[in-house]
């Protein structure tokens, strides 16, 4: 019987070795299997990965032909003593061999087995494609870049509270925060948009940047919309759409990046982010953001949410203060057609709803409603299921005070949001009219754009200017104001919309515990440790 060599054994032949089976059929890397004249006699279906030649090519080839400077059986040799003799203080894949393939010299890290058939030791090299010290080298550089990534945006979220709470209106708040976001590389370019719903489009506020092809040069020709269009389905589009931050990885090859791909290229800009600018619900802009690197933004979705918040957090306290202490104020009165069943409830009846106050608490809005021309009863049942909390507090003849809880509020928190005071609200005949005092140089487009938001067919009445009535209190209120914390002054503005101040009370304490969400004793706490300082700032 004639014996083949161990050249000559085909895999079929080899088959029978258990260890041969397992590792060329079922090993998780590559692996190439060596007859002792250091012939290739076998390799996995994968091992194209690591040589560029899939398994067919490579059989029948003397392995030393992928080694750089060996003689021909030095390949097997130099397997098999690593077989025979393991070096164990190396850990698999510290221990690596040089090959050529279609692609240059790599290092291979290898993990070398012997087996024998028929009295012949074959080996079988299960490799991984890899250079031990680059990687080492190569890890410690992405961690470095990602510390150093974390401490710059770190600063610069500390830099942009600090600049954006020292500005004094919008407009700078808006301008600084693209200041300094652009300080910190690979930043280049930075533009905030406000949303205008009438013609749907974003119109740019501010804007900061350098770089090539002057960079406030794109907004001349990188229109953003809201609409359906393609303008529209873009980064910012969808911030200001879903209030969440978008990213763009890599602007050569984003799909819905392409109406600004040319100019964003041109430019310089290889990846972008749209921050929605926007706090509990209200939406005051998009803040858009260019770098020059891809991938720029690639985990910083949270900060870069947090940046929204900051810049939102800004403009709204600013456009409380200049409330609070303008000399003129301007009164704006709006009509509201609302699909809300308390306000269609009267469209078909002569019932009048005057809102008498609103207390913000959570996530709800109680409402003090006062009923005209028909039993508050009746106006309640129109509610069905929509209010979280409902109460008669004060009947008469002809109507009577309600007091309703409410996880959307619907406009009034939008207006108070965006700056504004409502002064009055009126429902009657299936619609709502508000007049509102905010400050002379509000943005009046854009405070209407919040409103309609929610309420398409919101219109602007009237615009008026009109002087502040002095108030020798004021310096005493915002005092008070300060010292209350959120629980006393909602038991306070509860206590007092709610008629437990009247005599005889028209709620008890337990009544204003249960709107407020808490035990009784708890409530009149925070009561009393808001009289005391209400009195205190009187008295003292």
């Amino acid at each position: 019987m004639t014996t083949s060599s161990p050249t000559e054994r085909t895999p079929d032949a080899l088959g029978n070795a258990p260890l041969y089976q397992t590792l060329v059929h079922e090993a998780a890397d590559p692996v190439v299997v060596l007859a002792p004249d250091g012939t290739v006699v076998d390799a996995s279906d994968d091992v194209c990965t690591v040589f560029g030649r899939d398994a067919d090519a490579l059989r029948g080839e003397p392995f030393a032909a992928l080694l750089p400077d060996s003689t021909p059986g030095e390949g097997y040799e130099r397997l098999r003593d690593r077989a025979v003799d393991p070096d164990e203080s190396v850990a698999w894949g510290d221990a690596s061999l040089t090959v050529c393939t279609d692609h240059g010299t790599t290092s291979l890290l290898v993990d070398t087995h012997a087996f024998t058939v028929e009295g012949t030791q074959y080996i079988a090299a299960v490799c991984r494609v890899s250079e031990p010290a680059s990687v080492a080298a190569r890890e410690r550089h992405r961690l470095r870049e990602e510390r150093d990534q974390i401490e710059r945006v770190d600063t610069l979220v500390r830099d942009l509270t600090r600049a954006v709470v020292d500005a004094d209106d919008r407009s700078e708040i808006e301008r600084v925060a693209c200041e300094r976001l652009i300080e910190s590389d690979p930043y280049a370019f930075a533009w905030l948009g406000r949303p205008r719903l009438a013609s749907a489009t974003v119109e740019p506020a501010a804007w900061a940047g350098s770089g090539p092809g002057s960079p406030e040069g794109y907004l001349d020709v990188a229109e953003v919309t809201t609409d359906d269009s393609a303008t529209g389905r873009g980064p910012a589009a969808r911030a200001l759409d879903t209030t969440d931050v978008t990213t763009v990885a890599d602007v050569s090859d984003a799909p819905r990046f392409g109406p600004w791909r040319e100019a964003a290229l041109d430019h310089g800009f290889r990846s972008a982010a749209a921050i929605p600018v926007a706090l509990e619900g209200t939406v005051y802009g998009v803040l858009c953001l260019y770098a020059t690197e891809t991938r720029a933004f690639d985990g910083l979705s949270d900060t870069l949410r947090d940046i929204g918040r900051i810049v939102a957090n800004a403009i709204r306290s600013s456009e409380q203060r200049k409330l609070l202490y303008a000399d003129t104020l301007l009164e704006l009165e709006l009509r509201v057609a609302s699909d809300s069943p308390l306000v269609a409830m009267t469209a078909n009846t002569d019932c009048t709803l005057t809102l008498d106050g609103i207390v913000p608490k959570g996530g709800l809005s109680t409402l003090y409603v006062d009923v005209d021309g028909c039993a508050p009863d009746r106006a309640l049942d129109a509610l069905d299921d929509t209010a979280a909390h409902t109460r008669v507090i004060r009947e008469r003849d002809d109507g009577g005070l309600v007091e309703v809880s409410l996880s959307d509020g619907g406009v009034v928190p939008i207006l108070a949001d965006a700056g504004a005071r409502v002064d009055s609200a009126v429902a009657a005949n299936g619609e709502v009219h508000f007049v509102v005092q905010t400050a002379p140089d509000t943005d009046v487009r854009g405070l209407v754009d919040h409103v309609r938001r929610l309420h398409p067919n919101a219109d602007l009445v009237s615009k008026r200017e009109i002087e502040r009535q002095p108030d020798a209190f004021t310096d005493v209120r915002d005092d008070v104001l300060d010292d209350l914390t959120d629980r006393q002054y909602t038991a306070l503005r509860t206590a007092y919309h709610a008629g437990y101040l009247e005599w005889p009370r028209e709620s008890s304490g337990e009544d204003l515990a249960e709107t407020m969400g808490v035990s009784p004793p708890t409530f009149y706490q925070h009561l009393r440790a808001g009289e005391r300082k209400l009195f205190d700032a009187f008295f003292d």
